[in-house]
């Protein structure tokens, strides 16, 4: 990580503290770290503080983490979902991709190397999608103040009606478009990582 760049919010959920110790040594230095562990308690820190990756246990009692991750979708829907487990519970990992929209699903034991660069990864998909929203929302104002300023200047000049009502559709038929493409969320390629032989 470059001086003066930001640190991503990461947010590490597990209910083995040995876990998240050994996770926050191995990435303090390259992410504004919080870690939880339970469901309960990343929740309240996912509403005190702006997270942009969420990786969490898939076994924990309670509340799994493919559950935690269906809520975390809805609720937060711009946090990079991941999963981590370590068993061979297909299952709940199709559950995890159907119901929380995971960005990938890590097995333990990782790879330290490759886990920071999945983190990286997922970081980078959040600028993305924060980027594209920001990118629609400038082309809504645009938009608008067009269609705004077309009302202006047919009052003011008097050009057809048939001209200016064609303009107009446009305007609304962009903004539909608009308001399609801010609708969808975007969870990148999924990818299992560290894949191992069955």
């Amino acid at each position: 990580m470059t001086a003066g760049a930001k640190k991503h919010s990461i947010l590490l959920v597990d209910d083995e503290p040995e876990i998240l110790f050994s996770l926050k040594g191995l990435l303090r230095r390259e992410f504004n770290l919080f870690t939880a562990e339970s469901a309960e308690e990343a929740l309240q820190i996912l509403d005190e503080h702006p997270i942009h990756v969420i990786m969490t246990d898939q076994r924990m009692p309670d509340v799994t983490g493919a559950e935690l991750m269906a809520r975390v979708k809805v609720e937060y829907p711009d946090a990079i979902r991941m999963i981590f487990t370590g068993y061979a519970d297909i299952k709940a990992v199709i559950e995890a991709i159907n119901t929380g929209g995971l960005y990938r699903y890590i097995t333990k034991p990782w790879d330290p190397d490759e886990l920071i660069e999945v983190l990286r990864e997922a970081a980078g998909e959040y600028d993305a999608l924060v980027a594209r929203r920001q990118f629609l929302a400038d082309t809504r104002s645009y938009i608008e103040s067009s269609r705004q300023l077309i009302g202006r200047l047919s009052t003011a000049e008097g050009p057809d009606d048939d001209s200016v009502q064609a303009v107009r559709r446009a305007g609304d038929l962009l903004l539909n478009e608009l308001d399609g493409l801010q609708a969808v969320q975007p969870i990148g390629d999924f990818k299992k990582v560290n894949d191992e032989e069955a």
